[in-house]
């Protein structure tokens, strides 16, 4: 999603700034909301608490209610996907590939 999004409106992003909060992503407010998704994902309250403060500093209260809120509807929808058995798309092994990560069953090879 980011990625078209990025294409859509002619912004510059490194999807490889998605897996490092350290790394410039080219997305607004990309390291807070990182480490704010860091921190909920790995449900530590201290660090969500600090990540959410940082985040309503660059971003305002309202910024990171419209945050929290895009984050927990894309957890919901992929627990529902993943609970129904529907894997990731042709091609996101590719994506996964440039942003650093590898999905579970992908393949190793790269398609010309």
């Amino acid at each position: 999603m980011l990625r078209a999004s990025a294409q859509t409106t002619n912004v510059a992003v490194d999807l490889a700034g998605l897996r490092d909060s350290t790394a410039d992503s080219g997305v607004p407010a990309g390291r807070q909301l990182l480490q704010l998704t860091d921190a909920a994902v790995l449900r530590d309250p201290y660090e969500r608490d600090v990540a959410l403060a940082e985040l309503v500093a660059v971003v305002g209260a309202a910024g990171a209610v419209r945050a929290a809120a895009v984050a927990g509807n894309f957890e919901m929808m992929n627990r529902l996907l993943d609970g129904i058995g529907v894997g990731a798309p042709p091609g996101s092994d590719e994506i996964a590939a440039e942003i650093g990560i590898t999905l579970p069953g992908a393949s190793t090879e790269r398609r010309s």
